[in-house]
């Protein structure tokens, strides 16, 4: 028997987009504290440009090794995947029966939740239109570390620098030709803000997201250190490279690439 289905139009989640190895996985943890709160492991509902409910779309989202993985991480067997999926007219139809089986499973009834998966950034006007009242947070990080951390390939490889760089440059641009018709609906904060200041960073998200209100339940010990690997991983040329097609971009968030190459300083 199908769930009773709540409007999408007055849910008011928040996504966390913008590009890959930015720091999202570290928000994210620290937001899952907050009592009442779920949060699924990446999604990709709306990452995918296909028509919902097509063959191509279905595809990624059923063979995938780590959508997979990530569904048995939020306790959700291949059987009643298939199921929400066949119930679903929409991503945003889909995206709610994950969260509200994961509630369930918990026993909570009324709860709050947010969705970490930053390449949904590529679905950011599909996730505007079925859920006008959500909001957005942008988690952005100097492109010289993001690529660094990209080449090492520790959690996703790019072996190609400017692979590697247009994954940021294509995160950023969408969501500043986005961002003037959101107002009040989007933050953007950094992730060296992250961890060098966590209880002033999520006291502000907090505020802004209203998942919680308990700054408490954050400290100085969960502050930690950028470790500017771009350095030992990126060689000179490669690092020429990132400054040349990312620099306009980031000199627009403070990131004074150049600087940093020329002085060591970050």
């Amino acid at each position: 028997m199908d769930m009773p289905f709540p409007r999408l139009d007055q849910a008011r989640p928040l996504f966390i987009i913008g590009c890959v190895r930015s720091g999202t996985t570290l928000v994210r943890d620290l937001l899952r504290r907050q009592p009442g709160v779920i949060c699924p492991e990446e999604t990709h509902y709306f990452r995918y440009g296909e028509p919902f409910r097509t063959g191509a779309h279905k595809q990624p989202l059923r063979n995938s090794k780590t959508l997979q993985k990530h569904r048995e991480i939020d306790g959700i067997p291949p059987e009643d995947f298939e199921r929400m999926l066949a119930q679903s007219r929409s991503r945003g139809e889909l995206m709610y029966r994950h969260v509200d089986y994961m509630a369930k499973a918990r026993g909570l009834e009324n709860y709050k939740w947010f969705d970490k998966t930053p390449q949904n950034v590529y679905g950011l006007p599909l996730i505007r239109a079925e859920f006008p009242k959500a909001r957005f947070l942008h988690l952005i990080r100097n492109p010289l570390n993001v690529v660094a951390s990209l080449k090492l390939g520790k959690v996703m490889k790019v072996t190609d620098i400017h692979g590697a760089c247009n994954y940021w440059i294509e995160a950023v641009s969408i969501i500043r030709e986005m961002s003037p018709s959101m107002s009040d609906r989007i933050l953007e904060m950094k992730y060296e803000a992250f961890v060098s200041d966590p209880v002033a960073s999520m006291e502000r998200l907090l505020e802004f997201s209203e998942l919680g209100c308990d700054p408490g339940l954050y400290s100085e010990a969960d502050a930690r250190q950028e470790r500017n690997q771009f350095r030992d991983i990126l060689s000179s040329r490669e690092q020429q490279t990132v400054l040349r097609r990312c620099g306009p971009l980031a000199q627009t968030y403070g990131y004074a690439l150049k600087d940093v190459l020329s002085d060591g300083s970050i």
